[in-house]
């Protein structure tokens, strides 16, 4: 009897002892996370260097400063155009008599465009270079890359100035179109690396301030008088600046309609 039992027994402790280490051997099963446990999932957003962001609900640039600076661009660009109006019609080649319907002369101007103009070589290629590097600058400035400073400055060079402000005198130009953001970029970088040289260096040049404020003056004018428009945001020079047009005299009672008939003004107001 003890001979029978004697080997089923033996049989079984060693299956018993072949299993116990086969579980021991095991990989050991997930454990399963607690319900309560936080399970983050890290992400990191990549951006193609060719994104246009000038235009992001949630920038990673200063949005707020680039587009502060644009409305401060729109209102020197009156005064711009009133520069441009008493300098010599060879120098323009504004027709100024065609200033007094400027609504219909933009108009049949950038219906007409664009064409080949007739400019001479500093306004096309030195001129307008430097104020499409200006900009330029202003995007750069505002934390924006190359790329999206580019496009920037093609807008603002194209619709802004030549599409906008100049087509009230002349047709739009195509080198314009093509220059003035190319060559704003190629300046306008420039530009950047210099002005940020120059405020590490505590905004000193050839150990001058005066040389250093000039030349930054010169590098990026609109941030120069965006800093003396509003100091330092929190007590600005000027306070309560507005620009808005106007179809009838402010400044006097009419008296003759069909003398203002035509009358078109801008008004400015603002607090110091």
């Amino acid at each position: 009897m003890l001979n029978q039992i004697l080997p089923v027994f033996l049989s079984g402790l060693i299956m018993l002892s072949g299993f116990v280490q086969a579980n021991a051997t095991a990989p050991a099963a997930p454990s399963v996370a607690e319900p309560d446990a936080e399970f983050t999932l890290p992400l990191q957003e990549e951006r193609s260097p060719w994104a246009i962001t000038l235009f992001d609900d949630n920038p990673q640039e200063n949005q707020a400063r680039l587009w502060s600076q644009t409305k401060l661009m729109f209102g020197l660009g009156v005064g711009v155009i009133g520069a441009l109006a008493v300098m010599p019609e060879s120098f323009t080649n504004w027709d100024k008599s065609d200033l007094k319907q400027f609504h219909k002369k933009w108009w049949d101007n950038v219906s007409s465009g664009p064409v080949m103009d007739e400019d001479d070589f500093f306004l096309n290629y030195v001129a307008h270079p430097y104020f499409g590097g200006v900009y330029y600058i202003v995007a750069r400035e505002s934390g924006y890359n190359q790329w999206n400073s580019f496009v920037y400055s093609f807008l603002m060079s194209t619709f802004y100035w030549e599409y906008g402000i100049e087509a009230i005198a002349e047709v739009p130009s195509i080198q314009d179109i093509i220059v003035t953001p190319i060559g704003g970029w190629l300046y306008g970088e420039w530009a950047y690396q210099q002005k940020r040289s120059i405020v590490d260096n505590d905004g000193l040049v050839w150990g001058s301030a005066g040389l250093g404020s000039t030349a930054l003056f010169f590098l990026d004018p609109v941030d120069s008088i965006d800093q003396w428009i509003n100091g330092d945001r929190e007590q600005p020079v000027v306070e309560d600046f507005d620009i808005r047009l106007a179809f009838a005299p402010t400044f006097y009672q009419v008296e003759n309609q069909d003398e203002d008939r035509n009358y078109f003004g801008l008004v400015m107001t603002f607090r110091m």
